[in-house]
């Protein structure tokens, strides 16, 4: 159900939701046994991201069978993260998301969307299903099998059939353009950056916004083909699932407040890179483990196309997707960098962490940039 309703709750100053919120949106839309579940029966979990809050709600099983789902994930959407002032303008409405998550979750390929709804103090979410999974982890890729699957998840989804505005890719690289120029040079970026112990300042003064236009320059040379992409592909927005079903895809793509058109080398090289990082860990954001090998990454490619051509007739080769995706990879870095230096500015982040890992971003676009010539062109 894609049609927003407005559940007679309202969340707590703190924005945590109780057991008996978390029943009483349930039962809004799931009738016929939710309502009856005592609140002090759940099991809940509670996360908080920058752009999110999410709840994983279960009940007990009943003595007879069940006919409504025992377990369900509930996010709460926040006034930042997908809204970054300079892609307001780009990514979908809530509304429009909602949508989306539906028509895709029909599709098997993702969680079914039970409802989405307004809190009486104004918060929108969404009720999904609970997909019995983990969060991919670095090392997993390393798997072939698990590889095909990622990459024809992706190759599927750049296909997809959606009613979301079709706005021309330029609008994006404009937007990014302009906001990395914001934080080139930014002094409260090097007062940060001092407190927090990292020096960072090559990167501060590193003159990202006209790099990448000569990045997308060169990637449209290549012909790079344009797809609706995710944007956000980092690890723990990409699902295994713990019992796949006889020919089922292990992987499950989740996560889609940033969905707009985009070359599809963009969520390819993303991908690549984003073996290297776990932002969520608590210890350090660099995960300890390899690169993704040049073999995996053609590996990887000749699945993708082979699945792209599955679905569209093209005859695109392996070789034309690894080479668009080695211009994504930086296109990625320096949308993740733009991210992470307006969270820093806009929260005051002086996380050690963080700025080593921002520190690890530039690293890998100066290297990347340089091995393909582009300073001297």
């Amino acid at each position: 159900m894609t049609t927003l309703i407005t559940v007679p709750v309202t969340l707590p100053p703190t924005k945590v939701p109780t057991k008996v919120i978390l029943r009483d949106i349930i039962a809004t839309f799931l009738t016929e046994e939710w309502p009856s579940v005592e609140p002090e029966s759940l099991i809940t979990t509670y996360h908080e991201t920058f752009a999110n809050a999410h709840c994983h709600v279960s009940r007990p099983r009943p003595v007879s069978t069940p006919q409504e789902p025992l377990n369900l994930f509930i996010k709460f959407h926040k006034d930042t993260g997908a809204d970054i002032e300079i892609f307001r303008h780009l990514v979908p409405s809530k509304q429009e998301e909602a949508l989306f998550c539906h028509q895709y979750g029909l599709s098997g390929l993702s969680a079914k969307v039970y409802g989405f709804f307004k809190t009486q103090d104004g918060t929108l979410g969404r009720i999904d299903e609970f997909i019995d999974s983990r969060t991919l982890e670095p090392e997993d890729v390393e798997d072939a099998t698990i590889r095909v699957d990622i990459a024809r998840a992706l190759a599927t989804f750049h296909n997809l059939d959606t009613p979301l505005t079709k706005r021309p890719v330029a609008q994006f690289y404009e937007a990014l353009g302009d906001g990395l120029q914001k934080y080139h040079k930014m002094e409260k970026l090097r007062t940060l950056s001092a407190e927090g112990g990292i020096n960072i300042n090559n990167l501060i003064d590193y003159d990202f916004a006209s790099r990448i236009h000569t990045v997308v320059e060169r990637l449209e040379s290549t012909g790079s083909k344009i797809a609706w992409c995710i944007h956000d592909i980092q690890y723990m927005n990409v699902l295994v699932r713990d019992r796949p079903k006889q020919n089922e895809s292990k992987i499950v793509l989740i996560d889609f407040e940033f969905v707009m058109r985009n070359y599809r080398a963009f969520d390819i090289g993303g991908h690549f890179m984003q073996k290297m990082f776990k932002w969520f860990d608590e210890e350090n954001k660099i995960a300890d483990c390899r690169k993704y090998t040049e073999q995996e990454k053609r590996h990887f490619c000749e699945a993708y196309a082979a699945q792209w051509n599955e679905i569209t007739g093209d005859e695109d080769t392996g070789e034309q997707v690894y080479v668009e995706s080695e211009y994504g990879y930086m296109l990625a870095i320096a949308f993740d960098i733009h991210n992470m230096l307006c969270f820093m500015a806009d929260e005051n982040d002086k996380d050690p962490l963080n700025l080593l890992g921002l520190d690890k971003l530039y690293g890998e676009f100066v290297e990347q940039y340089d091995r393909f010539g582009l300073e001297t062109s």
